[in-house]
């Protein structure tokens, strides 16, 4: 049976739902065990892919921003695939890839597109605005000329 439009926005939904609370589980719920993500962390050629990847990437987040939630600013949708663009924040109080805690209170653009089959989401493309974070977090950042 092939899901609706409105059934493929309410997994996006409540993916977010999910995550704001800080229930990880939900990826066990929600990502297919060889979901793809698109996500690459500077200097690694190894993508954070499936269920476990994204909840170690939610957990790195959350030891770092304990506060971290965001709000849906845009959900569009059409067949099985679903865009969102978010508005994170959140209080930068533990180690985060490095930078030292620094009491900052952060805000960042975030976006995901993902394609859903049968309620379970089996490719998820997401990005931060990275360098807004870590210019929040008092990060120099060169850039080259």
């Amino acid at each position: 049976m092939t899901a609706t439009t409105e059934e493929n926005k309410a997994v996006v939904r409540r993916l977010y739902d999910e995550i704001d609370e800080h229930n990880s589980d939900v990826f066990d719920e929600l990502f297919a065990e060889e979901c793809t993500t698109g996500i690459f962390r500077s200097g690694s050629e190894e993508a954070i892919d499936g269920p476990e990847g994204m909840k170690n990437l939610m957990a790195e987040y959350l030891a770092a921003f304990p506060d971290l939630t965001g709000k849906s600013m845009e959900l569009i949708a059409e067949g099985d695939r679903v865009a969102v663009f978010r508005e994170e924040g959140g209080t930068h109080e533990g180690d985060f890839r490095g930078v030292a805690p620094t009491g900052a209170d952060i805000t960042f653009e975030s976006s995901g597109y993902y394609v859903i089959e049968d309620g379970e989401i089996v490719h998820a493309h997401l990005r931060g605005n990275m360098l807004n974070l870590y210019e929040q977090m008092g990060v120099d950042i060169p850039v080259p000329r």
